[in-house]
């Protein structure tokens, strides 16, 4: 077998980070048009006709405080899909009367379309924003690579951005492959799957994995749940780029002031028992549809010490004598989740602390969220080279996946 290191990471920002004060406070105008205006539309009344509100927007405004992640645990969020109402958001809602908002283009109700845009028309925003990511990355990245994967789990095309950009650069020897719909733990399959074709290849080229998740896109405010209302506020767009290397090649090709990576030594992955209605990413007809039980963090907390004992067997590593020397990347699937882990597995939060930092200045960017973490761990010289890094996250399933990694 052959050593992999991961490296290159570019983290890539297509739109301005938004405050989380500011996005639940947009989140009730939406929810007050969308829980009175389609009533109103499918009942055949004028909004003249009847001027009395079905609910009130201070019902609505308790509701989001009461339900919505606050912004002591996520500070702020890109959310591209309000991209074209930012200035209102951040200078003029403050002074906004609720019938008197902006309201995103294409996001109106319409003849026939009560609850937002159908699915073609978010797609059409994916595939129109996120060409950019591919651009940028190999802007940085100049060189083609042998392999490059594509991570998302929130738009799909044929042909996908990933071709266009092969297409787009000549790159005709280089092979595409598409990781999708694998929601929050999308990193750790397609890290496998970028590890297995490096083992395969005769010329040890890099593998690009590039991580796509417009999640705003799916915003869906139609739904009035305290489930909701906490997915809506938790989850955010998150876009980056990395590279796989073998290890020979790795070092021969980066200069010492850049050498600085992780290299994967084991990894694990189990679908928990009795859990697959507990968290599911579907289609819908506007958008996708998430649900998250109660159970999640249950589930969690029960199996994730025996999980991550298990990963660390598989490099002889015996977790519980090691585990005050390492640190740890958690999937922050919400802000609960990071402190679940520390204290089912007796470590200090300090130990978690890019996961913390990640979510906080982020959101839950779904697969793209654990490279950010990783990224930041390679560049911290606090976290010194020979570390062990456990890596996890959550997703539909239940399923758990980890990579147990070593700083280089």
């Amino acid at each position: 077998m052959k050593n992999i290191i991961l490296s290159n990471f570019h983290p890539i920002q297509v739109g301005n980070l938004i405050s989380q004060s500011k996005l639940n406070q947009y989140s009730k105008f939406l929810y007050h048009h969308f829980q009175n205006h389609p009533i109103k539309s499918v009942a055949g009344i004028d909004d003249d006709e009847n001027e009395e509100e079905s609910i009130s927007f201070e019902f609505v405004s308790d509701h989001v405080d009461k339900y919505a992640i606050l912004p002591e645990n996520i500070n702020k969020r890109q959310c591209l899909v309000f991209e074209e109402v930012e200035n209102f958001i951040v200078n003029e809602m403050e002074h906004t009367i609720p019938s008197k908002y902006h309201f995103p283009i294409d996001f109106e109700v319409k003849g026939g379309n009560f609850y937002g845009p159908k699915i073609e028309v978010r797609m059409e925003w994916f595939k129109r924003k996120m060409r950019y990511v591919f651009d940028k990355f190999y802007t940085d990245t100049p060189h083609s690579p042998e392999n490059l994967i594509h991570v998302t789990c929130s738009g799909y095309s044929s042909p996908s951005l990933a071709q266009e950009a092969v297409i787009k650069r000549k790159w005709e020897t280089v092979h595409v492959t598409h990781s999708y719909h694998m929601g929050c733990y999308g990193a750790f399959p397609a890290i496998r799957t970028g590890s297995s074709l490096l083992c395969a290849s005769e010329i040890n080229g890099r593998v690009d994995i590039i991580h796509t998740e417009l999640l705003s896109a799916h915003l869906n405010l139609t739904d009035f749940s305290p489930a909701n209302t906490m997915i809506c506020s938790l989850f955010a767009d998150g876009f980056i780029g990395y590279s796989l290397y073998e290890e020979n090649a790795f070092h021969n090709i980066y200069s010492t002031k850049l050498k600085r990576g992780l290299k994967v030594l084991s990894s694990h992955e189990v679908i928990i028992p009795d859990s697959l209605e507990d968290m599911s990413w579907d289609l819908g007809e506007y958008n996708f549809l998430m649900t998250l039980s109660k159970r999640v963090p249950v589930f969690v907390r029960k199996n994730i010490k025996a999980f991550l004992s298990r990963l660390c067997d598989k490099a002889k590593i015996n977790l519980e004598e090691n585990k005050a020397d390492m640190h740890f990347a958690i999937h922050p699937g919400g802000p609960k989740i990071i402190d679940y882990v520390v204290d089912e597995i007796g470590i200090e939060k300090e130990q978690a602390s890019w996961s913390y930092y990640i979510l906080h200045e982020y959101g839950n960017m779904s697969s793209a969220t654990i490279p950010h973490i990783f990224d930041k761990i390679i560049n911290d010289e606090e976290i010194a080279i020979g570390t062990k890094i456990v890596a996890m996250a959550f997703g539909p399933g239940l399923t758990a996946t980890g990579l147990l990694l070593e700083k280089v």
